[in-house]
């Protein structure tokens, strides 16, 4: 009896498999085999190709044909960035090939921060094919590495598509200051995380000017300083007057510097991003600050307390976070729809070059109030209640008073007596300065007598 000849083998894979597909459903032994083989013959795993390998494979160039166009910016900015490119993703989901970053790594993806709780994924590090006619005409592949020491975007074409890349470039960064940038219009905060600069959204400041009494000789200022931003933004822009503006507000503390910047914020809501910058953001990281403002559309930079941060220079001529401020507001970069407001209590502990006419237009001084705005400040918030008050001589009574102390007069005699109080009540918080917030030092040392001593006078 003859025996059965051998029956030929069916192939083990189908003609054209790339090693990545048989990679995929062998033994870690074959697996490791076939990759040496795979890189001896030139098709190394597609984990392990750079961007520029991955792309020039899909596009079908030599490596040496590719063109790069770049965008190397700030954190938060690639991370829009990588939004915008998510979108392009999701929208031709079904030809889009997505590779790795190389280097072994698989795609990885990043979080967007929208606010407490909110987080939007979008990549991080990876590159992304898109075949001929998506994207563009010809065949793309866009690279994204938001690593610390990298942070780049980078469109890949064929080197004589580079004028196509470039306008893509273009309307990627234009699509940053539109609406469809998550964070464009909202209220942000800037911090310094890891070595880098990071904005996220925050509450929102709610704030009118019916809360702030000042007089209206500085609301007119303050309306000037605005219409760059509203009435004559395109003028300004016609006349080549440019729309960038800046304003250093001064005054002691309590006097509503910082209600006015919520003032001036929620007018502006909507139609300019404002910027908040902690301490660590203002002398770290202030040259990526002003970066990061040009990609939100309008934006609001609010520098709060900006003497404690920048001051003057050293002895030897020297302050790192007052060039690099100076240079933002006033270097050689020219920017457009950026307002800049910074507090101070003390103007005088700013460097000249920091007060210039060109980084600050307006220079405006909260004064403390006079006996008609202490008596304006106690009406706006005791006038409901219907005591038949004199606030003007309770206002007499208050001399040397912030508004912010009148504030606390007013909080102190509501917690004391509720909604009903007389005059006599009033003027007795007012007078006994029970209201203000004193630390008694030598409370555990002191003898008894001394701690009995009544606490009175107005703060500063």
């Amino acid at each position: 009896m003859n025996p059965t000849p051998p029956q030929p083998r069916p192939p083990a894979h189908a003609p054209g498999a790339t090693i990545d597909s048989i990679l995929a459903a062998a033994s870690d032994q074959a697996r490791d085999t076939l990759r040496v083989l795979g890189e001896l013959l030139g098709n190394e795993p597609s984990w392990n190709l750079s961007a520029t390998q991955f792309a020039a494979r899909h596009i079908g160039v030599d490596p040496s044909s590719l063109a790069s166009t770049r965008y190397v910016g700030p954190t938060t900015s690639l991370a829009v960035l990588g939004h915008l490119l998510r979108l392009e993703i999701d929208r031709h989901a079904d030809q889009v090939v997505i590779g790795s970053p190389g280097d072994g790594e698989p795609p990885t993806w990043s979080q967007l921060d929208l606010g407490p709780g909110v987080q939007l994924p979008v990549p991080g590090r990876l590159v992304a094919f898109f075949p001929a006619g998506t994207l563009a005409e010809p065949p793309l592949c866009i690279s994204i590495d938001d690593r610390q020491w990298e942070r780049d975007f980078a469109i890949l074409s064929p080197a004589p598509a580079k004028s196509v890349a470039e306008g893509l470039m273009t309307v990627f960064r234009n699509r940053m200051k539109s609406e469809l940038n998550p964070l464009r219009g909202r209220v942000l905060e800037a911090r310094v995380d890891d070595g880098a600069m990071r904005i996220g959204v925050t509450a929102e400041l709610a704030a009118d000017r019916s809360g702030l009494i000042l007089p209206d000789s500085l609301w007119a200022e303050i309306d000037i300083f605005l219409a760059a931003a509203t009435s004559r933004r395109e003028l300004l822009r016609t006349l080549g007057l440019g729309t960038n503006r800046g304003m250093l507000v001064a005054g002691p503390p309590g006097v509503g510097k910082t209600h006015l910047v919520r003032v001036i914020a929620a007018e502006l809501a909507g139609g300019f991003t404002t910027i908040l910058a902690d301490a660590n953001s203002m002398r770290h990281a202030i040259a990526d600050l002003y970066a990061e403002s040009g990609n939100f559309g309008p934006t609001l930079v609010v520098l709060d307390d900006i003497d404690l941060v920048l001051g003057h220079r050293d002895g030897s001529g020297h302050n790192n976070s007052l060039a690099d401020f100076l240079s933002a507001l006033d270097g050689v970069r020219q920017r457009q729809d950026i307002l800049t407001i910074a507090t101070t209590n003390d103007p005088e502990s700013l460097d000249p070059a920091a007060q210039r006419s060109s980084r600050f237009d307006t220079v405006i001084t909260l004064p403390m109030p006079d006996a008609d705005l202490r008596a304006r400040i106690l009406e706006r918030h005791l006038g409901q209640l219907g005591l038949g008050i004199d606030y003007a001589a309770v206002a007499e009574a208050l001399e040397g008073a912030s508004g912010a102390d009148v504030k606390e007069v007013v909080r102190r005699a509501v917690l004391e007596h509720g909604g009903s109080f007389t005059q006599d009540q009033l003027l007795d918080i007012a007078e006994s300065g029970r209201w203000q917030t004193a630390v008694d030092r030598g409370r555990y040392l002191a003898p008894k007598a001394a701690r009995r001593k009544s606490r009175v006078g107005f703060g500063g």
